[in-house]
């Protein structure tokens, strides 16, 4: 349920609407990316943070998230020579996120830091959704809204095709965690 409400809200958002349009220009691409290049960069932090909180009871369900956030660590350099690719001009250090994925970042730093923190697997459920379930279907509107070159894609095309094994292994990491309990 959580999972389709989110769905539901992400193609009512103003970004989306305004790309459905066929109103979203490169500006509004090179912001987009500027508030969640930050947030990439953090989510193997607090991946690992979660998976450093796990008790022996769930050693299985610590690897793999381990493993996942080694694989991810460096993909917000992908994002933001995308980000360069359209434009954005700021150094990478000087990228902030917005009050929302402040807020975020905040959560599920605190949640990573409890005993067991097992309700990370429905945020990373919902990232790599997003990346498997609905990027894949914005991707030909921005390609056709937006005159760049390919690489200005490649973190979008990346996870459009990787997020599918990525959304796998959170469903057994799941089984894992049940297993594990």
């Amino acid at each position: 349920a959580i999972w389709h409400d989110y769905r539901s809200r992400v193609w009512r958002t103003p970004l989306v609407q305004k790309l459905r349009r066929g109103q979203f220009q490169t500006d509004d691409y090179a912001r987009w990316m500027a508030d969640w290049i930050p947030q990439v960069r953090e989510g193997c932090k607090w991946m690992r943070e979660g998976a450093a909180s796990l008790g022996d009871d769930y050693a299985p369900l610590a690897a793999l998230v381990q493993m996942h956030a080694g694989e991810e660590q460096n993909d917000f350099m992908i994002l933001y020579e995308d980000y360069q690719q359209a434009g954005g001009q700021q150094a990478l250090d000087a990228l902030r996120r917005n009050p929302g994925g402040e807020a975020l970042n905040a959560y599920l730093h605190a949640l990573a830091a409890t005993r067991d923190p097992i309700g990370l697997l429905g945020a990373i459920y919902i990232i790599e959704g997003t990346g498997q379930r609905i990027i894949p279907a914005l991707l030909p509107l921005l390609k056709a809204s937006l005159a760049l070159p390919p690489q200005a894609f490649r973190f979008l095309e990346y996870h459009g095709h990787n997020d599918e094994h990525h959304l796998a292994r959170w469903l057994s990491a799941v089984e894992l965690a049940m297993d594990c309990d």
